[in-house]
């Protein structure tokens, strides 16, 4: 290893971080035997998230669209790395566009308010290829970063004025 470059926006809160295996089960609860189209914003780079959300897509009968360039150039990266060669691979948001809305579980960027992520663009109509509405489900899988909360409310809110019901799944630690 010649450079090892890591982030940590909660580097200075005391206690330890939740397990991945534990959030896994709290998704899979709150996922199972949903009816509308469920959609799951979490950060790009966080690549347990994108693998334990793939796993409960196969699971629960749905195929794991990825929605956000970013989530693309993640997963390359983590492919060519040998990593995800058990997962199916993932479906676009145009292929996943044509899909019952019962078969598909979308994996968004945009978990901070972005303007330009997958999610913010879905909720204000703009997204080419993916529409959201009643019935469906947004879980929010991430911490908010310190700084990012009014973005990231006016998104929730957004989402709510289309009748979406809004789950936030944020990880303990």
């Amino acid at each position: 290893v010649l450079a090892m470059v890591c982030d940590s926006t909660n580097v200075f809160r005391p206690g330890e971080s939740g397990s991945e295996g534990a959030l896994r089960k709290s998704l899979d609860v709150l996922i199972g035997g949903r009816r509308g189209r469920i959609a799951v914003t979490t950060f790009a780079s966080n690549f347990a998230r994108l693998e334990t959300m793939a796993v409960l897509a196969e699971k629960h009968g749905r195929h794991a669209a990825l929605v956000g360039r970013s989530l693309w150039r993640i997963t390359e990266v983590a492919r060519e790395a040998g990593y995800m060669d058990d997962l199916p691979p993932f479906l676009t948001d145009a292929d996943a566009a044509h899909l019952p809305d019962d078969k598909v579980l979308l994996i968004c960027t945009g978990c901070q308010g972005e303007p330009r992520g997958a999610m913010s663009r879905i909720a204000g109509r703009s997204h080419p290829h993916i529409e959201l509405g009643a019935g469906d489900l947004v879980v929010f899988s991430s911490k908010i970063i310190p700084g990012n909360e009014k973005p990231i409310f006016r998104l929730h809110n957004d989402l709510v004025a289309l009748g979406l019901s809004s789950y936030h799944q944020y990880r303990q630690g």
